[in-house]
């Protein structure tokens, strides 16, 4: 990932953004379906990890496994799994049942965090079931 020639290869961008796995099935639709919005007032940055190794592999090297849950880089901040969901929560913008039922879960840090390892077994059933390799180690 390389901008105009100043940015080395996998450098982690800058602005808020969202990493995640476009193959889970699971994450593709919370994506879609949050309709998310940074809180900030600018865009926030949705990457594909599928589409985006060299930052993966970067990312993995300072603590943040794409395998074990999904980046959110807020504030100069980086937020990771159970703690990038509930980071979300105010940038939830989807109306109707699905968007008060996902701002509902991920205001409280103790549910997300209960429940994130049954999310993460259920995207690693999902991608198997589709013959998809997850991220490795």
């Amino acid at each position: 990932m390389v901008e105009s020639g100043k940015r080395e290869e996998g450098a982690v961008p800058e602005g808020p953004f969202l990493l995640y796995d476009g193959e889970c099935p699971f994450c593709a639709f919370y994506i879609a379906k949050s309709r998310l919005e940074a809180a900030l007032g600018e865009p926030l940055r949705l990457i594909d990890g599928r589409e985006a190794p060299a930052l993966v592999a970067r990312l993995r090297r300072e603590g943040y496994d794409l395998e074990e849950g999904m980046v959110l880089a807020l504030e100069g901040r980086l937020h990771h799994g159970a703690d990038a969901m509930t980071a979300l929560e105010d940038m939830i913008a989807a109306p109707g049942p699905f968007g008060r039922l996902a701002r509902r879960f991920s205001s409280n840090p103790g549910r997300v965090r209960r429940a994130y390892p049954w999310l993460r077994r259920l995207r690693r059933a999902a991608l198997f079931a589709k013959g998809k390799p997850g991220f490795g180690r």
